[in-house]
């Protein structure tokens, strides 16, 4: 613990994008690489700062020398119309390597391990997100939605979505770990317009061999809890724990409510009141589709509070794994915890800095999904750091707030120049080194 693991995240986007083409001519004089318009692009979402770029730039034309040179290793700075322009021709397959990387830099730092809470596995949330929307701007891959105006006329909406996918821990606040993601969007062509299910199918089959070593566990709401994608899923040697709603799923909710489930009663009190946890579970449901069954177990869980003498809260879920008295607590924890995809990730990168839904350039083909991994690279880095790196640590809580940290990075990156990260961050943390 405790190594600058800031350069080995970065060197893997950087080895992504190095393996970019760079479709401009070389007649053209180029004297750019990819991975300067990647690497530049990718320092405004990690600094949170949109006119990082041009700080840069007069600081190089005053000192000869920038933050982006000595910390992010980018030798001649682009311009953002250049930007917009090599990334717009980016496939997002090219930038797998950088999340890749980061799996391997969180398998050596034993990050994943803290994250293994149920049966040894990791739990994965999954949750569709627009992360772009607009009545004018649009490409060939946006979707669309019909808008009612409040004349009564009918508008299109052209938006982006995409199938976040990140590592989760039950209990309080940690740091969700984003995975690749999959975008939804449509395809020349294609009448029919694509959507979450699909994109989680596409999601399973394209990352199995890269994830199911991991050992996860997808969590989902409803929509996931299908007989085609759970077998996709098993197929793929990873695990389930699916919301299940008796109205979408009946002949479940039918099976249930005629068999003999085993119990489990636990009290606690809340620092306030009693309340009462109690559990319901079946092994071995048939989750029926096409004439085909799929055995799964269900659980039931409700929260009942003695002083309001009410059910508070109830939810019901399915999964492969083996439901028993020993781990019933641990597994209705772990299918809780599924809207952290949605307050602690998705939240966080639209509201509270990263500004997600924020049009950074669209382009016509891949420019929107570009910066949107970009993106969400910067979040997973700062996690990992927050995680793995003391001088990072010591940088992000001697500033108290989160809001502060990042104000801390952008003042010292904007105007004064330091020739390595630990000199940034002690800095922030106001314990410079010495010299």
């Amino acid at each position: 613990m405790g190594r600058e693991v800031i350069k080995e995240l970065l060197e893997g986007l950087k080895e992504a994008a190095a393996g970019v083409t760079d479709k401009r001519k070389a007649s053209n004089g180029r004297k750019y690489e990819a991975a300067d318009f990647v690497v530049s692009a990718f320092s405004v979402f990690y600094f949170q700062h949109p006119s990082m770029l041009d700080f840069q730039k007069s600081m190089e034309q005053r000192e000869k020398r920038n933050n982006l040179r000595s910390l992010f290793g980018i030798e001649r700075i682009p311009g953002a119309d250049q930007t917009l322009k090599i990334l717009d021709g980016i496939e997002p397959e090219k930038l797998y390597g950088a999340f890749d990387r980061a799996v391997s830099v969180m398998k050596d730092e034993k990050i994943l391990e803290s994250y293994r809470v149920l049966e040894g596995t990791i739990p994965v949330a999954v949750d569709g997100t627009w992360y772009f929307s607009s009545e004018e701007i649009h490409c060939g891959h946006c979707l669309t939605a019909k808008k009612q105006k409040r004349d009564g006329t009918e508008r299109t909406l052209y938006y982006h979505d995409m199938l976040a996918a990140a590592a989760v821990k039950p209990g309080k606040p940690v740091t969700p770990l984003p995975l690749i993601p999959e975008f939804i969007r449509n395809e020349d062509g294609n009448e029919k317009q694509d959507c979450e299910r699909e994109a989680a199918k596409r999601w399973v089959n394209r990352h199995k061999e890269r994830y199911s070593a991991l050992k996860i566990t997808l969590l989902g709401d409803d929509l996931y809890a299908c007989h085609s994608l759970c077998s996709g899923i098993l197929d793929a040697g990873m695990n389930f724990l699916f919301t299940c709603k008796d109205e979408s799923h009946p002949w479940i909710a039918e099976q249930f409510e005629q068999s003999f489930p085993e119990t489990f009663e636990a009290r606690e009190w809340n620092g306030r009141f009693h309340i009462e946890r109690r559990y319901k579970w079946v092994n071995g449901i048939e989750n029926r589709a096409g004439g085909e069954n799929l055995k799964v177990n269900y659980l039931y869980f409700e929260i009942y509070s003695k002083e309001k003498d009410a059910v508070t809260y109830k939810g019901s879920w399915i999964t492969n794994h083996a439901i028993n008295r020993d781990n019933v607590q641990n597994m209705a924890d772990c299918a809780r915890a599924r809207w952290k995809i949605e307050n602690e990730h998705n939240n966080i990168l639209k509201h509270h800095g990263y500004n997600l839904e924020h049009n950074f350039g669209h382009g016509k083909e891949h420019a929107n999904e570009i910066f949107c991994m970009l993106n969400l690279l910067a979040f997973l880095f700062h996690g990992i750091q927050r995680l793995a790196d003391d001088a990072y640590r010591n940088a992000y809580w001697s500033l108290g707030r989160k809001t502060n940290f990042f104000w801390g990075l952008r003042y010292e990156v904007s105007r004064y120049f330091h020739e390595s990260w630990l000199s940034l961050l002690s800095t922030v943390s106001g314990h410079p080194p010495d010299g």
